[in-house]
């Protein structure tokens, strides 16, 4: 009883450490991008998953936009994933975790319900070389992703503001995927989730489209 209290009190403090967690504007050196950045604990002794996300300073409000998303995670975790929607069921999920050769796999799933994320077609992400790396602590990886800011769930449009906060959330786990070099892998139950909301607003970008293009070629 009390192990139950104790492991139900360290994750209502997560969650509520992660949901406070403030939004901080980052220049990435390595691809030129702007990020808005947020921290989230996945271990109460200060182990987190930073998510950032750069956009276009051109994306209108109500319209499907292109993204970038920059992970950067502990070696421990066996996969980590975000919602662009801020909750499991019905809107795009990123899952990711690192391959049999320490490579990034990046995997695009939808779940209907609070059931297995089965791969989805309606996301696609482009992994960049730059920005893209790891070593002895953590690996990070940034990825363009093209649906992601906009979705259809149930009878309506979702669309992600450009011009403010977005709920997004997180989920993690020790765990592998079962087939670590497959994209539709099975992935096992994760063991920490929170949500935040994130400053799209500041992570707006003059030059995205060419920067981009600079990325992918």
């Amino acid at each position: 009883m009390l192990w139950t209290l104790f492991f139900g009190l360290v994750a209502a403090l997560l969650r509520t450490a992660a949901a406070a967690a403030a939004n901080a504007v980052y220049q990435d050196p390595d691809t030129g991008l702007i990020f808005t950045s947020n921290f989230q604990l996945y271990k109460a002794d200060g182990r987190g998953i930073t998510f950032r996300v750069a956009i276009p300073d051109t994306a209108q409000s109500y319209t499907s936009y292109d993204s970038v998303i920059q992970m950067v995670v502990p070696n421990d975790v066996g996969w980590a994933g975000l919602s662009w929607g801020g909750s499991m069921p019905r809107n795009p999920l990123l899952v990711a975790w690192r391959g049999s050769s320490n490579n990034v796999v990046l995997s695009s799933r939808w779940a209907s319900g609070h059931v297995m994320p089965q791969p989805y077609t309606g996301a696609e992400y482009t992994l960049f070389k730059a920005g893209t790396k790891s070593n002895s602590t953590h690996w990070q990886f940034t990825a363009l992703c093209k649906g992601c800011t906009a979705w259809e769930s149930g009878s309506s449009m979702r669309y992600l503001s450009p011009s403010g906060g977005n709920r997004l959330a997180f989920a993690y786990s020790p765990g592998k995927p079962s087939s670590v070099n497959s994209p539709s892998s099975s992935i096992p139950i994760h063991d920490v989730h929170a949500y935040w909301s994130h400053d799209f607003a500041q992570a707006a970008n003059p030059d995205f489209e060419n920067t981009v293009a600079r990325l992918t070629s």
